[in-house]
């Protein structure tokens, strides 16, 4: 098996995460060919791709995680950064990409569901080359017995990743740090994600229908007012966070105390939910509702019926919505479409 040393090293288009054969697509031989090129267009980034997750830690810049193609024993994905319409990007291969986050400072994190997570420079780079120099692998050997992952998140200065069985790991330099199993009653439970402003104080939401909050030695379960499997979770800036699930679910508040927000509709699933400033904003199949008091306001979304939702994340401009070929930018109470 290829060291994680040598993975760092190849500065090829396609990073392999663990060493068995792939077949790489057209695209990725014609992205290589391109390499010293300063980006490609929407088109060609899109093409054959399904994007999982997305990010923007500046104004006017988008990150996001894709699958590409439907072979499920040899995944492939494309991981890219838009500027000024145009995306620089790079390809992993043989593991599943799942999520993404970044930082500021212009660090960036996606995770594989094997656990292996990959690092690059979002910020310094011009092209296509120097991009693919920046990149990093770290494998995590302990997540393959135990089932996938779900979700990397950047919680001040700490990268927390978590998922199935209650598994959570911290990246502490060029190795994980294992954190205590979050189990409920003595039952596994899957993290569907999670928030919060360090390892030592952040929560998790689980599809079970649980939460927990991790204060750096042990979990806490939350006491919610719901029993509904929840998907996604936000912080809000005054403090408190935000919960999505099935059937409608929309909680607001904090570790003792929620709030339920009455659902539109008791068979709509939230799969996003985000928040900019103190305006939240969850996501459906067929659109976008936002929190206004205690109630629940569908978002008009001009061609929603060609559209696809999913994804949420609280940007410096604006609540982003990621899903299939969709990226738009909710601000202001409107929606732009950004590519679809």
């Amino acid at each position: 098996m290829a060291t994680a040393s040598r993975l760092a090293g190849q500065h090829a288009d396609q990073i392999t995460l663990f060493a068995k054969p792939c077949h790489h697509a057209t695209h990725d031989h014609q992205a290589q060919d391109c390499s010293k090129m300063s980006g490609i267009p929407d088109t060609e980034f899109i093409e054959g791709a399904f994007i999982q997750e997305g990010v923007s830690p500046a104004e006017g810049v988008i990150i996001t995680a894709c699958t590409v193609g439907d072979d499920y024993d040899d995944p492939r994905n494309r991981v890219g950064i838009r500027r000024q319409d145009m995306w620089l990007e790079f390809g992993l291969s043989s593991e599943a990409i799942l999520s993404v986050d970044a930082a500021d400072d212009g660090s960036a994190y996606v995770l594989g569901e094997n656990g292996s997570v990959v690092r690059f420079d979002w910020k310094s780079p011009t092209t296509q080359d120097e991009l693919r120099a920046t990149r990093k692998v770290y494998p995590n050997a302990a997540v393959a017995h135990l089932g996938p992952l779900r979700r990397i998140r950047i919680l001040g200065d700490d990268v927390i990743c978590a998922g199935s069985v209650g598994q959570a790991y911290c990246l502490l330099g060029d190795r994980f740090e294992t954190l205590p199993k979050l189990s409920i009653a003595g039952c596994d439970v899957t993290i569907e994600d999670i928030a919060g402003s360090s390892r030592d104080d952040f929560i998790a939401v689980t599809s079970d229908g649980y939460a927990a909050h991790f204060d750096g030695t042990r979990w806490s379960a939350l006491d919610l007012p719901t029993d509904e499997g929840l998907a996604s979770i936000c912080r809000v800036d005054d403090g408190r966070y935000a919960i999505a699930g099935a059937m409608g679910t929309v909680l607001v508040g904090d570790t003792d105390r929620w709030s339920v927000i009455p659902p539109l509709d008791t068979e709509r699933s939230y799969w996003g939910i985000a928040a900019h400033g103190e305006e939240i904003h969850v996501s459906h199949l067929a659109g976008v509702d936002k929190v206004v008091g205690q109630a629940l306001v569908a978002l008009h979304i001009e061609g929603a019926d060609d559209l696809q939702f999913a994804v949420l994340r609280g940007g410096p401009d604006g609540v982003w919505s990621f899903a299939d070929r969709t990226i738009g930018l909710i601000r202001n109470d409107q929606w732009q479409t950004i590519m679809n």
